[in-house]
């Protein structure tokens, strides 16, 4: 369903673009960041939520022999995650500009766009790039508690996965706090400053940045409590399943 609605907004912007009603820099990276998602979703959904269901466990216990393909999927799923933060960062910088600096906003993202999303597509590449030569299988993890295996992916290196998800935390941790900052200046600047830009369309942008950032703050508070996880010498397995289970449905939670 997220996916259909992502693909049903594109159509909408793409659709009457042309008519002006959809032409501000914001949709056009908003078009970006849905493009992105719906890769994130779809490959996110084989790697880390699928493993998860009884019903398919057959499938994925057969996977458990290295394959340069599951380490190259996992590998996008890592990237896809980050360039999202990356990208939502870039939307509430543009935010920012609008309510601050009207009358250079439109000629500055005239060029600054297609650059800016170039530099979130390479920065979003150096926190994972060490998992791409990796070579990765689904290990069976079976816990008591539970009436089923179901399976993860684990890389053949030293203990990839606590480095792939501390630099994962770290980026969440940059951007949600950068993004903080930049809603929270707007919403001063919203409150007590008058505009020269239409008021209301600019308060309805900021809303919608403002929610999709909050959105995204449970999947950051089990991020961080994955990592905690992961150093920790004695490990708990109650939590260790329930943000492994939940990590997927709060990942949905970012994208709606």
């Amino acid at each position: 369903s997220l996916i259909g609605v992502y693909i049903l907004e594109i159509v909408a912007i793409v659709k009457y673009r042309k008519a002006k009603l959809f032409s501000a820099s914001f949709h056009r990276i908003f078009i970006v960041l849905a493009v992105v998602n719906i890769l994130a979703c779809a490959v996110g959904t084989f790697v880390f939520r699928l493993p998860q269901y009884p019903l398919i466990n057959q499938f994925y216990s057969g996977l458990t022999i290295v394959r340069p393909w599951l380490t190259a999927i996992y590998s996008a799923a890592c990237y896809l995650n980050c360039l999202s933060e990356f990208l939502g960062l870039f939307l509430a910088f543009n935010r920012f500009s609008t309510l601050y600096f009207p009358t250079t906003h439109d000629r500055f993202w005239r060029w600054f766009l297609p650059m800016g999303v170039l530099i979130c597509l390479g920065t979003a590449f150096a926190p994972v790039y060490h998992i791409f030569d990796d070579s990765d299988s689904f290990v069976p993890a079976v816990d008591p508690q539970i009436e089923f295996t179901w399976y993860y992916l684990y890389g053949t290196s030293a203990r990839p996965e606590i480095s792939i998800w501390f630099n994962m935390v770290i980026v969440t941790l940059v951007c949600n706090g950068l993004s903080i900052f930049l809603y929270a200046a707007c919403l001063v600047k919203l409150a007590l400053f008058s505009m020269s830009r239409n008021r209301t369309i600019e308060r309805n942008f900021f809303l919608v940045g403002c929610v999709t950032m909050t959105f995204s703050l449970p999947y950051m508070a089990a991020m961080v409590r994955k990592i905690l996880l992961c150093f920790r010498a004695i490990v708990d397995a109650d939590a260790v399943t329930f943000v492994a289970f939940q990590l997927p449905w709060l990942t949905d939670l970012k994208w709606v």
